[in-house]
């Protein structure tokens, strides 16, 4: 819509969990639980597709609040006509245990990312933990985007998490790195992402003020614009 022309090209790959037991046993233990808390859309469409793919549906969640890291995860709870009951000012998991700990005091919660169990657990909270999806590197990136880069005609990247920005670096070619900060430049999700990137060598152009997709394609543009108004 703003006139650019977007490349794929991801570098992690979404799959279901080896084994869905513990996924299985979660759902069958869900009115006992006060919180369920969800750490992204993949969390909320796997595990609620498999709720349904049992034969049940929202009614399972009974009494049971819902929380959600940022906005992405909310309008994908949405989509299973659920609505979140918190989501924190700033979309990252610190922030969303910061919302949590006066709500969970001897709680039962059940979420997916270190930061959270610890801070809840700390606070009185009983967390169990459900990976419902597996991250997988992919093993290349596309030709397409890869020669883009090395002819320095990708202007940018959107680095949306620090996982994926750790595996960007581990795929790049040696040219297409040499064209990163030049021809090539970088946007991050957050300031967690952009510190990641920097300890794996990738230097950041831009840093979304909100951390989301929208946000990181406000501040490219916001940065393309500036630099527009530098070079007249």
């Amino acid at each position: 819509e703003l006139g650019a022309q977007s490349v794929l090209m991801p570098t992690i790959e979404i799959l279901p969990p080896d084994a869905w037991s513990d996924v299985d046993a979660a759902i069958d233990r869900l009115p006992e639980y006060n919180w369920l808390i969800f750490t992204s859309a993949n969390g909320v469409r796997s595990l609620l597709s498999r709720l349904w793919d049992r034969g049940f549906d929202g009614r399972c969640l009974g009494r049971t609040k819902i929380a959600v890291i940022g906005d992405a995860t909310a309008e994908e709870l949405a989509a299973f006509h659920l609505r979140a009951d918190l989501t924190p000012e700033s979309f990252r998991a610190e922030a969303l245990a910061e919302a949590l700990k006066p709500l969970v005091a001897g709680a039962r919660a059940n979420r997916g990312r270190d930061v959270l169990p610890r801070e809840l657990t700390a606070d009185g909270a009983q967390v169990d933990e459900v990976v419902v999806y597996r991250n997988l590197d992919v093993d290349a990136l596309p030709p397409e985007a890869v020669g883009l880069m090395e002819r320095g005609e990708l202007n940018w990247i959107g680095l949306s998490s620090p996982s994926i920005a750790r595996q960007l670096a581990a795929l790049l070619t040696p040219a297409a790195r040499e064209q990163l900060g030049g021809k090539v430049r970088l946007a991050a999700i957050s300031p967690v992402t952009a510190e990641a990137a920097a300890d794996v060598g990738l230097p950041i152009a831009t840093v979304a003020d909100v951390y989301t997709w929208d946000g990181i394609l406000d501040a490219i543009v916001a940065a393309h614009r500036s630099t527009q108004h530098q070079s007249t």
